[in-house]
Order: C-alpha cells, then sequence, then structure tokens
C-alpha cells in the first residue's frame, strides 16, 4: 500500500472515531440527573401540551427551546393539574445541561425540576434540597 492510501485511511479513520464519540454523547440515556447536570431557566408559561412517548411539553414566553418532561404522562403527573398550577406564570426550569451536536447552547430542554412561587411542582433530581417526585 503507497504512502497516500495510508495516510487516507488513517484520516478517515480518525473522523469515524470523532464521529462514533459525538454520536454516542448526542444519543447518551438520561438514567440519573444531579444538581450539577442542570441549568436554571426562567420564564412564563404560555402552553403545555401532551408530546409524543408521553412527553409533556411546556413553552416559555420568548423562548424558541423545545422543553419536556420525559415521560410526564406515564408517571404521577396530568396535563391539567400542571396547567392550573403554572400555566401563565413565571417559573423556574431545572433543564438537562449537557452539549451535543443538536444542542450547542447546552440546553437540551428535558426538565429535571420546575419551581413556581417557592413551590415545587416536578423534581426528578437526585440528591437535590426539594423532595423527588414520585411515580
Amino acid at each position: 500500500m503507497d504512502k497516500f492510501a495510508k495516510i487516507w485511511l488513517l484520516c478517515a479513520f480518525i473522523l469515524f472515531i470523532v464521529f462514533m464519540v459525538v454520536m454516542i454523547q448526542t444519543f447518551r440515556p438520561v438514567t440519573k440527573i444531579d444538581p450539577e447536570d442542570v441549568m436554571k431557566i426562567t420564564g412564563k408559561v404560555i402552553n403545555i401540551e401532551a408530546a409524543p412517548g408521553f412527553d409533556i411539553a411546556i413553552t416559555l414566553e420568548n423562548d424558541n427551546h423545545y422543553y419536556y418532561i420525559n415521560r410526564g404522562l406515564q408517571q404521577s403527573l396530568a396535563i391539567e393539574p400542571l396547567r392550573t398550577a403554572i400555566l401563565n406564570k413565571n417559573v423556574t426550569l431545572y433543564t438537562l445541561k449537557r452539549w451535543t451536536i443538536f444542542t450547542p447552547d447546552c440546553n437540551m430542554g428535558h426538565i429535571a425540576k420546575i419551581v413556581t412561587a417557592n413551590q415545587v411542582v416536578f423534581n426528578k433530581i437526585n440528591n437535590d434540597d426539594h423532595e423527588q417526585t414520585t411515580p
């Protein structure tokens, strides 16, 4: 094999490894969320609706991110009580903070905790100051 072919194969192998690392980071499942794994987002909730995969989607005013409670409808949450608790109110969302190819700002939109007026509405953060929401 000539020198050009060896260099080309080495470059292709390195690109493949980088691609695999990015894919693993991007599609790694969320199993355990600790306080240092989240970022704090505040805003006014303008919409709450069911989303595919038993998720609950939450829209904040003047924010183009997609926020969701993963499998929220399979947990102890329902749309109507959640609307009563947080719709048209200012809330603090704690979303998963992880860089991926699709989230260069590290805001994944996966909601781990919702707080409104010092009341915890939902919490899935391990070792947090507040109690976890149980299914």
